[in-house]
């Protein structure tokens, strides 16, 4: 009689344990898969955001230069502010004293322009890239020095409105039209001028209105100091925080 021995292919367990290990290699490989993608983003996004970083430094720098031309000339307006109220004030005032005003005029109630360099922050607002700025203190930094510029904008405006109510009162008192066709269509400051018949209250209402300028002046000349204060802190942490090297001209 024939005997027939019935042998198993593989031995107990294997099958089970082959598994596994394909189980445990595809996990490994979609792990470090997983692990890879999310470095190459982190190294994708800092170097984003330390490319952000040198654009604002350079904003900065423009936005400084800027604000330090911004205080020479809020200086001079103030001086020339002084030399004005001190002849409109006078007594009693003459029309000699008024007519000698004049030559301040320009100086004392020019326009001031100035407009902060947004480059780079719109481009982080707009694009939602504001989160990739992870250092906590230059983000609260940059929050800072663009809340600041409110204060900066409205004690613009309101020294614009002062400068424009001087300018009306100045059409009642000055005979600029005179001017203008004595001098072959142009206005000069250094030239004589005549005064249109007016009362001296009108004189007071403008030297009012002169004064009223010059403390604005020096409201927008403190909020630029601040300002500019903000910004000089602001790129050197900044420079610190992302080991930045870039030289700035920002010491006044």
């Amino acid at each position: 009689m024939e005997v027939h021995t019935h042998h198993s292919n593989k031995a107990p367990g294997k099958k089970w344990a082959h598994y596994l290990w394909e189980f445990f290699m595809l996990f490994l490989a979609v792990t470090l898969g997983f692990f890879v993608e999310n470095q190459r983003e982190h190294y994708v996004e800092h170097a984003r955001e330390k490319q952000f970083m040198t654009l604002m430094i350079a904003d900065l720098q423009t936005d400084i230069a800027e604000m330090n031309t911004i205080l020479q000339e809020v200086e001079v307006r103030a001086l020339n502010v002084d030399s004005m109220l001190q002849l409109l004030t006078s007594d009693p005032t003459s029309n000699q004293a008024v007519v000698k005003s004049y030559r301040y005029t320009y100086p004392a109630l020019n326009n001031i322009t100035f407009s902060f360099n947004d480059r780079t922050i719109t481009q982080l607002k707009n694009s939602g890239n504001m989160r990739i700025i992870r250092n906590q203190k230059v983000n609260d930094g940059i929050i800072d020095y663009w809340n600041h510029i409110e204060n900066v904008k409205q004690a613009l405006s309101r020294h614009m409105s002062y400068r424009t109510t001087g300018r009306e009162l100045e059409t009642k008192i000055y005979n600029v039209a005179e001017m203008y066709l004595r001098n072959n269509r142009r206005v000069d400051v250094s030239s004589d001028i005549s005064l249109i018949p007016h009362s001296a209250g009108l004189v007071k209402e403008y030297a009012n209105i002169v004064a009223s300028s010059g403390i604005m002046l020096s409201s927008l000349r403190a909020q630029i100091t601040a300002q500019h204060k903000l910004a000089v802190q602001l790129l050197e942490l900044i420079k610190k925080e992302y080991h930045l090297s870039e030289r700035t001209p920002l010491e006044k």
